[in-house]
């Protein structure tokens, strides 16, 4: 690289960079909110309890809570790559390339949804689990990942597909045994058998989606700015997941494959959810952006040398288009 760009480069890896995306991200929400940007979505996600979607009416409180929330994905984030350095650097670039991402579909940035509050539990459930890298003794906190999975799937179905892939986490730490398996599986009934124990809840209150509110969601989704955004991100996740898969498979260890396999396995089944089960889009999508922002922050290290920044700062363009085309249109 010559010396100019390598100095971009050095721009795009800072910590100013960073902060100046996350400030970007927030001037975007701000507009979107005062645009009279809100998601109104008709719930298909409560199996026992109310979803997530109608926890708060009011849409002050609505967006303040939603942007709290993805703070604490953005720090949740950064403490994860701090503590187990999945991305071998201390550029925190990735977390602010989120925020940017999150901010291309306004109406999850502005509204407290389902989407933010799974791409929340899943990054605390992805602590917890590099926590038990080769340590099957540590069931306490295997309990714990498949106590929140399962609490968040008693208000929304959205979280019951990552529970097999925490199965297949744990196996990749090396601590799936008789012991922790239990471990997990009492972690799922714990919530169902407190909240029965107590008379909230019956097993005639479990309902699945109804075929009427998923043709209403649909209507209500009918919006091509939403289902191009969120085809961008599958595009630019399966270009960057691909570049890294080689480069990962021979520079990393055994560690760092496995952690970053979690991220890999997690993308993967994201974004084959907006597929299949795309009248709750909005469920996955957060989750979807934090997985591709992790392979971006990877292809960043990884390609440093090859001009990796042209990619970013393209990406950064492509979801500030799409944030003002949802404005406009």
């Amino acid at each position: 690289m010559r010396r100019a760009e390598k100095k971009i480069t050095a721009v795009v890896k800072s910590r100013g960079f960073t902060w100046l995306m996350i400030l970007a991200s927030l001037a975007m929400g701000w507009t979107a909110y005062v645009s009279g940007v809100y998601a109104e979505n008709v719930t298909t996600g409560g199996m026992w309890l109310p979803d997530f979607d109608t926890i708060v009416s009011c849409r002050i409180l609505s967006a303040i809570i939603a942007v709290g929330m993805i703070g604490a994905c953005c720090i949740t984030l950064a403490a994860i790559n701090k503590v187990y350095n999945i991305l071998r650097t201390v550029s925190l670039m990735f977390v602010g390339l989120f925020t940017i991402m999150i901010a291309g579909t306004p109406e999850l940035y502005v509204s407290l949804d389902t989407g933010v509050i799974l791409a929340l539990v899943i990054l605390l459930c992805v602590n917890l689990l590099y926590s038990v890298y080769l340590s099957p003794v540590r069931t306490r906190r295997i309990f714990l990942i498949f106590f929140l999975l399962a609490c968040g799937a008693l208000a929304d179905y959205a979280f019951v597909p990552f529970i097999p892939v925490y199965f297949v986490g744990v196996s990749q730490m090396r601590c799936l045994n008789l012991r922790t398996f239990f471990a997990a599986l009492i972690g799922l009934i714990t919530p169902l058998w407190i909240l029965w124990g107590f008379g909230l809840l019956t097993l005639r209150e479990f309902e699945l989606p109804k075929p009427e509110i998923v043709y209403e969601l649909f209507l209500a989704h009918e919006d091509m700015t939403t289902f191009m955004c969120v085809g961008l991100t599958l595009v630019i996740g399966l270009f960057l997941g691909c570049c890294n898969l080689m480069k990962i498979l021979i520079a990393f260890n055994a560690r760092n494959r496995a952690f970053t396999g979690v991220w890999s396995l997690m993308g993967i089944v994201t974004g084959t959810l907006c597929i299949i089960d795309f009248t709750n889009i909005w469920a996955y999508v957060p989750l979807l952006d934090i997985c591709v922002a992790v392979q971006a922050g990877l292809f960043m290290r990884l390609f440093e040398s090859n001009r990796a920044y042209i990619v970013i700062l393209l990406i950064l363009a492509l979801y500030i288009g799409c944030f003002v085309w949802n404005l406009t249109v």
